[in-house]
């Protein structure tokens, strides 16, 4: 720290920024090739161009890391690989076929509100009135995002 001031968060800021326009440019793109491509050809597609970045970033970042192949990693990685890359990104796009991405993609904003909720009951995380007013605060945007005029 220098003079009271830190500038340490600034990476982790980039990284969030990028990763937000990587998924807004992914949404997009998505919501483009699904007129004209199946939604299993796409999942493969994107899968078959992401894998390998991955495992490049992986390499770069975490050399020489000990993997620990338990139960819980496995199930895990089996989760997100099946369940969420999978299966949400096949609803997602037969449903990106019907709607406009500017109306759905505002519902990405329940994910951090549902991994709240959920923490409270799964691990029992305590719910304050900050993330609770948030919440109330999410549902208003999205209601006015949607509605009809």
């Amino acid at each position: 720290m220098q003079g009271g001031t830190s500038t340490t968060y600034l990476l982790g800021d980039l990284i969030v920024l990028l990763a937000a326009g990587f998924l807004g440019l992914r949404i997009t793109l998505t919501k483009v090739f699904v007129q004209d491509i199946y939604s299993h050809r796409l999942l493969v597609w994107l899968l078959g161009l992401s894998i390998p970045c991955f495992l490049f970033l992986s390499f770069l970042f975490e050399r020489g890391q000990p993997v620990d192949w338990t139960l819980e990693s496995c199930a895990g990685l089996f989760y997100q690989g099946l369940i969420i890359t999978g299966f949400c990104f096949l609803v997602l796009t037969s449903v990106l076929r019907k709607y406009k991405a500017s109306k759905l993609v505002v519902f990405s904003f329940l994910m951090p509100v549902s991994g709240v909720l959920f923490s409270n009951l799964l691990l029992g995380d305590k719910l304050t009135i900050d993330v609770l007013g948030g919440t109330v605060l999410v549902a208003a945007g999205i209601y006015f995002v949607n509605r009809q005029r």
